[in-house]
Parts: structure tokens; sequence; C-alpha cells
């Protein structure tokens, strides 16, 4: 618990000074009481508590971030090239997640049972974002000293809300999905062309294929996507 509230409250500290907090560690001591007095209040477990005041926290920021800074209406004003999308590392816990931001429209990468000295390595090598539930992987000097960008997600959290704590934490958006088992893109193909790998109850109602260009699944999007679709919009929202 000890590592998960120092890991929590070093959070706090970054999103106050975020929205210029005058006094920070004030602001960080009545955010930690304020988690006690909700776990106390609805028996939750500490570490529960602390991530639930945590998200109430980035929420906030978020719409405080939209309300200063609107997006501008079509047509309006100079247009902006597109910032390139951050290219994430989960870590060995996190494969839930790698296959959420994928579908999101992220480049992911989750290898199984990766020991932190190789993620570190990797996270170096392909200039990612490391996203990971290990308090103790903070420690580490090329994560303390800011050389490999990273982000600490509490470990309460599921897939879901680890996502949603992501995206508006660096204040992304929905992109275009990408193949959920390997992170590929995805390019649309004509039916015809797949015809032999569709389902024959599927090639009756549905028009519209895809295969990654990396593994060569092909998706379609029926009712299973219509569900992740309403989750990553809630996501966002």
């Amino acid at each position: 618990m000890g590592r998960i509230r120092q890991a929590c409250e070093g959070r706090f500290r970054a999103l106050l000074a975020q929205v210029g907090a005058r006094r920070t560690e004030q602001g960080v001591r009545w955010l930690a009481a304020q988690a006690r007095q909700l776990a106390e209040r609805e028996r939750l477990l500490p570490a529960d508590a602390l991530t639930l005041v945590y998200r109430e926290l980035l929420g906030r920021l978020y719409h405080h971030r939209h309300a200063r800074n609107p997006p501008c209406p079509a047509g309006n004003g100079p247009t902006r090239p597109a910032a390139p999308a951050p290219h994430f590392l989960c870590d060995a816990g996190l494969g839930g997640l790698a296959r959420w931001l994928r579908a999101a429209g992220y480049e992911a990468v989750w290898i199984p049972g990766i020991t932190d000295d190789e993620l570190l390595r990797q996270a170096q090598r392909l200039g990612a974002v490391v996203l990971t539930t290990d308090s103790g992987l903070l420690e580490r000097r090329l994560l303390r000293d800011g050389r490999v960008p990273h982000l600490w997600l509490p470990p309460a959290l599921r897939s879901a809300g680890q996502l949603a704590l992501v995206l508006r934490e660096l204040g992304l958006g929905l992109r275009p999905p990408r193949c959920m088992s390997c992170g590929g893109e995805l390019r649309r193909v004509p039916k015809e062309t797949v015809r032999d790998r569709i389902p024959p109850k599927t090639w009756r109602w549905q028009d519209e294929y895809h295969l990654c260009t990396r593994c060569d699944k092909l998706f379609w999007h029926g009712t299973h996507w219509q569900r992740i679709r309403e989750s990553l919009e809630q996501s966002v929202a």
C-alpha cells in the first residue's frame, strides 16, 4: 500500500501542478485525506479510494482543459497538422489495455512475461511511452529522470478504466481502429476478394471488410464491434 499511495500522491502532485495550483503539497495532503475519508465512509480498500479520488481529479482537469481550449469549428481559424500518435509499451500485466488501445487507434506493444529490464530496453528502442501498474518500476532511474516517458496506472482499475485514464491524462481522442490482436493497420478490401473467409450469415448482411496489414486477420463491424465502440466513446466522454 505504501508504494501505491506514494505513486498516487505523485500523480496528484503532477496534476495539481498542471492547473497551476499554488499550494501543491497542501493540495496533495487534502486529496489524501479525502481518500481516507472515502475509504472509511464507503468501506473501501485504501488503494481503491485513492484510485477514485485520482480519477475524479483527472476528470476535472480533463474538462478544465477542454473548457479553456474548445475545438475550433470546421473552417474557422488556422489548421495545424495532427500530432503523431504516441506509441505505447504495456507492462506484463496490461495485455487487456493493449488490446483496448489498439481498438482506439494506437500502436500498443505487449509482451507476455516481459521483465522490467527488457521493458525499459524496448521502450528506449521504440521511443514508446511505458504504461505500468508497478509502482516499484517508477523508482528506476530511466523513469525517475524522465528519459523514458511513462504513465503509472492504479492497479485497482480494469481495462476500460485504464484506457479512459490514459486517453484523458494524455489528452488523446479516438483514431481509426487498429488490429486488436497485433496492432497492425487495417485496410479495407473488396468483399468478393475475401468471400471464402466470410461466414455465410455474415456475407448476407455485411458489406464492409478490413484486413490487418500485419497479421492478415479479417475484420468486420458486427455487433461485437458496436459494443466495443460504445465503450471507447465512453472513455473519451
